[in-house]
C-alpha cells in the first residue's frame, strides 16, 4: 500500500511539472465569527476576500453545514476576485501593499422551533478550477469557515412588566374597597345618629305632654 501511494504521488508530481500550473492565493478574513441573538432575530456575519495575484479567478460560496430548517443567505455567493475589484481595502503586511477586498455578508435565521443553545454554520469556499486561456491549471484546496451562534431563549421581561402593572391595580382595588367600607361605616354611623336623635326627640315630646296634663 505504501509503494502504491508513493507511485501515485510521483505521477501527480510529474503531471504538475509537465504542465503550466500555478497555485491560487485566496486571501480571506472573517470580520466576525460569533453572534448572540434572541428568539426571532437573525445573525449577520461579514467576510473579506481578496486576490493579491495578477491573474483573476472566480469564487463560489456554499453552505456546507447548518442546523435543520435554518435559513442561510450568502450575499454574494459567486464573484470574481482580482486586485482592482472590491469594496474595501486591506493591507497585506508581507507585501506592504493595499489590495481591494470583496465584502461578503452572511445572514442566518434560526427556525422558529429551535431551542436555546449553541449552534454553528459552516461555509465552503470553492475556486474556479477550470483551465484558463493559457491552459494553466489552478490548484487550491477548498476552504471552510465556521460561524458560531448562541441562541437565547424567551426572557421573562414581559411577565415582569405585567406584574409591575398589575400591582398598582390591586392596590387601587384594595383602596377602593377600603373607601367603600369607610363610607358604609359612615352611613351606618349616620343612621344610628338619626335613630338616637329620634328617640331623644320622642322622649322630650312625651315628657312635655305628661307635664301639661299634670
Amino acid at each position: 500500500m505504501i509503494e502504491i501511494n508513493k507511485i501515485l504521488m510521483i505521477i501527480l508530481f510529474l503531471i504538475l511539472i509537465s504542465s503550466n500550473a500555478y497555485a491560487i492565493n485566496l486571501g480571506s478574513v472573517e470580520k466576525n465569527s460569533f453572534a448572540e441573538i434572541s428568539d426571532g432575530e437573525s445573525a449577520k456575519f461579514t467576510m473579506l476576500f481578496w486576490n493579491s495575484e495578477s491573474e483573476p479567478y472566480g469564487v463560489k460560496l456554499l453552505v456546507k453545514d447548518s442546523p435543520k430548517d435554518w435559513v442561510v443567505i450568502i450575499n454574494p455567493d459567486e464573484f470574481t476576485l482580482n486586485k482592482s475589484i472590491g469594496e474595501e481595502y486591506i493591507n497585506l503586511p508581507y507585501s506592504n501593499e493595499n489590495v481591494k477586498a470583496k465584502v461578503v455578508n452572511i445572514f442566518v435565521k434560526p427556525d422558529s422551533s429551535s431551542k436555546p443553545g449553541k449552534y454553528s454554520v459552516t461555509i465552503k469556499a470553492e475556486t474556479d478550477l477550470n483551465q484558463n486561456e493559457s491552459n494553466e491549471i489552478s490548484v487550491i484546496p477548498e476552504r471552510l469557515f465556521t460561524f458560531e451562534i448562541n441562541l437565547k431563549g424567551l426572557t421573562t421581561s414581559d411577565n415582569i412588566v405585567e406584574s409591575k402593572v398589575k400591582t398598582p391595580t390591586n392596590k387601587i382595588e384594595a383602596r377602593n374597597d377600603s373607601l367603600e367600607s369607610y363610607y358604609l361605616k359612615a352611613d351606618d354611623k349616620t343612621d344610628k345618629k338619626y335613630f338616637y336623635l329620634a328617640i331623644v326627640s320622642l322622649v322630650v315630646i312625651v315628657s312635655i305632654i305628661i307635664y301639661k296634663k299634670s
